[in-house]
Formats: structure tokens, sequence, C-alpha cells
């Protein structure tokens, strides 16, 4: 018969290593010398791409018929990491009673994605969304401020914020549509900034801004730190059909922690009146 003293030390050694190798198998970094290191650099590619509901620019046609397996065509065709979209509907009578931003994902292949309202619209809901390969938390909307203009539309524009994290690098995502107007604009994008500046991460923010790169806008989005992924390129990315000004934008900050591998605004469709620009990033 087994002493009691030896029994109880058995047993304890077995409790020990059951409890060893469940916190092992609880590991979600590298093992400790395994040679598996948190990489230094990775690469992703963002889009900016204001779809105008997935109505195709027709030069006067107001209301071109929806085509949304033609945006998702233009989105799958470029392979995107991350998709900031501005101008999307869900169930307004103008989109058929469709939800876009489910549809779109569906075709263009994301399972990830955040909706920022922008305002009710046609019986649905009209605003900006997010597309990732990589899943989204941290989601936020903001209202941007706006002042009412005698005898100009004025919309509703917002901010929509979310992270993201990257072969165990975390970003900061942003995206937004900035008003048509220089009054609203000049409130929006310092809101914008104040935002951003709590950020632990990097940040990376995309949009229609409606402002060219020689506008105030710009130059104040410049001073407050952000790098445009295409600045110099003058690349032109509205109207899809002969462009002639340029209006959206990726943008990141702080500078030292990216690198722009490559920009482009992808001509040649017409799923939209705006063309995608798509930018390849490193990240440090």
């Amino acid at each position: 018969m087994m002493n009691k003293s030896i029994y109880a030390a058995l047993l304890s050694i077995i409790i020990l290593f059951c409890a060893c190798s469940k916190e092992e198998n609880n590991q979600t970094g590298p093992t400790p010398g395994d040679g598996s290191t948190e990489p230094q650099e990775v690469t992703i590619k963002v889009m900016s791409y204001n779809i105008k509901h997935c109505s195709p620019y027709v030069p006067g046609v107001a209301d071109p018929e929806i085509d949304i397996q033609a945006t998702a065509n233009v989105i799958k065709a470029a392979e995107p990491d991350i998709v900031l979209i501005q101008e999307i509907d869900r169930n307004t009578k103008r989109s058929n009673g469709v939800d876009q931003v489910v549809e779109l994902a569906k075709l263009s292949g994301f399972v990830h994605f955040y909706f920022s309202k922008g305002q009710d619209y046609q019986g649905g809901e009209y605003g900006d969304v997010i597309f990732s390969k990589f899943p989204l938390r941290n989601t936020a909307t903001y209202d941007l401020p706006r002042v009412e203009i005698p005898g100009t539309y004025v919309g509703f524009c917002v901010l929509g914020r979310a992270t993201v994290t990257v072969s165990g690098k975390v970003i900061t995502l942003a995206n937004t549509h900035l008003a048509t107007t220089q009054e609203n604009r000049d409130l929006q994008l310092p809101f914008i900034n104040a935002k951003l500046q709590d950020s632990k991460y990097p940040v990376i923010l995309g949009g229609d801004f409606n402002a060219t790169p020689y506008n105030s806008t710009i130059s104040t989005l410049d001073s407050y730190g952000f790098v445009r992924s295409g600045k110099g390129l003058n690349q032109f990315t509205i109207p899809s059909i002969n462009p002639n000004r340029e209006l959206d934008y990726v943008c990141f900050r702080p500078a030292e922690k990216f690198e722009v591998t490559k920009h482009q605004v992808i001509t040649g469709t017409n799923a939209s009146d705006h063309l995608p620009v798509l930018s390849t990033i490193t990240i440090r």
C-alpha cells in the first residue's frame, strides 16, 4: 500500500503539471525560445471611396440606376484590407429598400464593418461605413458640428472611428465626409482633430474632404500633422469620367510610424461619381 506522504507528493506534482500545461495553452503571444517575434513592420492597403449609394456617374441624368455589384467589383479588384466608404444607404426608398452596407460587404468579401449614420433618409438611413478584413473594436460615431447657411443645403456629416489589430500592431481608423461649405469644414476639421488627438495608437484618416489640395481645409489638415499619402501627386478623383479635381484622401499620423509604398487613384471605373483612392502603407 502506498505511503500517504508519497501519495500526497505525487498528487501535488500532477496538479502543478496540469496547471502549467493550461497556462501554456492559453498563451496568445510568441512562446519564448520558439524564434517567433512581433513583426517590426506590417503593410496594409487602405481605400477611400465615395460610392454615391452605388449609383454611377451619368452626365445629365439625375438618378442613374443603382448597381451594387459594380461597386463591389471595383472594391474586390483592388484587394484592399480596409475600405473607408462614404455616401451609403441602408433601406432607403431610392435604393429600393436594400441594406447596402450588408449587401456590399457580402459582395465585396468583408465580414467586419461599422456603419456611422449621418441622417435618417427616405425611410432608411444614410451615412458612411468602414469595411475591414480585421475585427473592428472601440467603434464610435461622432456628429460633426454644422451651421445653417441661408439659401444653401448643409448636410449632416459624421466621423466614424474604430481600432484594428494587424499582426500585433494596433491602429486607429477614422472615416469622414466633410461638408461642401467652407464655413462648416472650418468647424468640422478642428473637431475631428480633437477627437483623434487622444488616440494611443497611430491614426489613419480617410474620406471625401470636399476640398482640393490648395484649399485652406487641407492646409489645416497638414498643420495638424497628418500626412496625405498622395501629397504632391495631383491625382484627380472626381468626376469618375474626365476627372478634374482632387477631393478624396487617405492620410495618417504620426509621420514616423508610416511609409507610403504606393498611392493611386483607380481610374477606368464608373460605379460612382467619385474614383476610389488606394494607398499601400507600411506601419512601423
